[in-house]
């Protein structure tokens, strides 16, 4: 063997050969590599954003929702309807038990009240229409003495049944 590590009977030496099978080694890693890199990205390009069917099956599982919340919709708009027309009765009957307290304290002051058309019917801005009614029990066993009077709206054509109440008015007089 010389001094610089080649052998004598001039065969190549293990070296270059070592060090040449590296390079291929690592060209064969870089191509594989690059292989890999680009089957990457032809990857990401086909799986990157949602596809038609991703999104058909989107707006399927938004219409599936949407079917399951429409009747729970339907039942709070009936729900809401109805009490706005319980609202207005109430409205009502408050405002017929204001006119009975106004009307006098003396049993004729309320048989008249009795006994006038009490407002007709009334029609709100939805087109639902309400009748009103009164009734007053006079006359008094003694006076001063309270007399039970009793109003009621009821929803024509409507099931709801009829707002009423019931006070007792002070009647000094028959």
């Amino acid at each position: 063997m010389k001094g610089d590590g080649a052998p004598e009977s001039g065969a190549p030496s293990p070296h270059p050969i070592h060090v040449q099978g590296q390079q291929k080694e690592a060209g064969r890693m870089k191509t594989t590599t690059r292989r890999q890199e680009s089957n990457l990205q032809e990857s990401n390009l086909s799986e990157s954003g949602f596809g038609l069917i991703e999104i058909v099956i989107s707006m399927l599982l938004l219409g599936l929702l949407s079917v399951a919340f429409l009747p729970l919709l339907v039942t709070s708009m009936k729900t809401t309807v109805r009490n706005s027309t319980i609202a207005t009765a109430t409205q009502l009957v408050n405002k017929q038990m204001e006119l009975a307290r106004a009307a006098g304290s003396t049993c004729a002051a309320l048989n008249i009240y009795e006994d006038e058309s009490p407002l007709g019917t009334v029609t709100d801005a939805r087109g639902v229409t309400y009748a009103p009614g009164r009734s007053v029990d006079c006359p008094a066993s003694t006076y001063p003495g309270t007399v039970a009077v009793s109003v009621s709206v009821s929803v024509v054509g409507s099931s709801i049944p009829p707002i009423s109440a019931s006070t007792r008015i002070l009647v000094t007089a028959p």
